[in-house]
């Protein structure tokens, strides 16, 4: 697929060239026309191709030599000194314009073309006791010669085409240097979401399984469907853990089946809502965006004595997903190293996933811990 569009690239570069020279060699044939010359006897003139020759090579050495060059070198001295050459000797010795008007001169100096042939002139005659010959009478005198002339036309044209030939080609290099920038940063983007996924997932079975040890210790009947949900989490992990988006409700579904897993081992001390509003829906999120504040209120918020409450809502609308989270704090929990490194991770993700499409507002007083995210999907 990517050598097919190189291909049809090269080929559409190539007819580009070829018609750009086709409109700057017409110029000429016009000019040529508008002075009674005959397209097809210029066309049969060594002048007009040679005209042409002296501004396509230039054109084309400057664009994939001398511009390349300086690019990767920085040798200005060089390039500046081979431009001048190339200029002085198109100026005073290879005057393509001056050839090309001199052509144009012959018929209107009275010696008409005919398929590229001139009429001869008509002989010289002699006047008796004259030392030197003398024309016709009506002939014209050639033009005085014009070496050393300096051809300001040719000058003109070929620094035109230097110039557009160089910034063509420094455009196509940075275009190139963009595209090599944003396949890296995509390359990099991808490997430090890699990264942050890694970190967010384990952090979260490890809070689970800690939760499930709990259980066991104490002997508790629930230990077995504790298990059994944290194996629909582990598959809906290993499922999707690749996949680069999800279905919402797949995502909330995984939600509830947490929070049913931490009902389990919730006291008659604690209070837990839950709240959702549009869940049906077709929309996508990238997997284990929300999960993780679920689990971070569950950490934090629960109490083995005193009461305690948890809150959750998720709201899901057009071009929206709002999901409002609040928790007690428990002041029996000690502080632990590296305790909310999961949430500033999700920061991370939502920054590179959503960048300006979300809103993440956190907060925390004396006894309660507040998250609002808002995702505009």
């Amino acid at each position: 697929m990517q050598l097919s569009f190189w291909k049809r690239h090269y080929r559409f570069n190539i007819l580009l060239h070829v018609l750009a020279w086709a409109v700057f060699l017409s110029l000429p044939l016009l000019f040529m026309g508008n002075r009674n010359i005959a397209t097809t006897d210029v066309l049969q003139r060594w002048e007009f191709w040679f005209f042409g020759f002296c501004f396509v090579v230039p054109y084309y050495l400057n664009s994939y030599l001398f511009t390349p060059y300086i690019i990767r070198t920085r040798n200005y001295v060089l390039y500046i000194i081979s431009l001048l050459c190339i200029i002085f000797a198109c100026a005073f010795w290879l005057r393509p314009f001056d050839r090309l008007m001199q052509m144009g001169g012959v018929e209107k100096r009275g010696q008409p073309m005919f398929s590229g042939k001139r009429i001869p002139p008509p002989p010289l005659v002699y006047e008796q006791g004259s030392p030197f010959p003398e024309a016709l009478k009506g002939r014209q005198p050639g033009p005085p010669p014009d070496r050393g002339r300096i051809d300001l036309a040719s000058v003109y044209i070929l620094v035109m085409v230097i110039v557009l030939g160089s910034l063509v080609r420094i455009i196509q290099y940075w275009m190139q240097s963009q595209q090599r920038i944003q396949e890296v940063q995509h390359e990099w983007t991808k490997t430090e979401l890699a990264f942050l996924k890694a970190q967010v997932h384990p952090h979260f079975l490890f809070n689970t399984l800690n939760n499930i040890y709990s259980l066991a210790l104490v002997g508790e009947p629930s230990t077995a469907t504790s298990i059994y949900k944290l194996s629909q989490l582990m598959r809906y992990y290993m499922d999707e853990r690749n996949e680069e988006k999800v279905s919402l409700k797949e995502e909330v579904q995984a939600i509830q089946d947490f929070i049913a897993l931490q009902k389990l081992r919730i006291g008659p001390n604690c209070t837990l809502r839950e709240r959702y509003e549009g869940v049906d829906t077709d929309k996508q999120i990238h997997a284990f965006i929300l999960l993780p504040f679920i689990e971070n209120a569950f950490k934090y918020g629960l109490r083995a004595s005193g009461a305690c409450y948890l809150d959750f809502a998720i709201q899901i609308a057009e071009d929206y997903c709002l999901m409002e989270v609040k928790n007690s704090i428990s002041p029996e929990l000690p502080e632990q190293t590296g305790s909310g490194i999961g949430l500033k991770n999700v920061r991370k993700l939502l920054e590179h996933l959503y960048p300006n499409s979300f809103q993440l507002d956190i907060r925390q007083d004396k006894e309660a811990f507040f998250v609002k995210l808002m995702l505009y999907i």
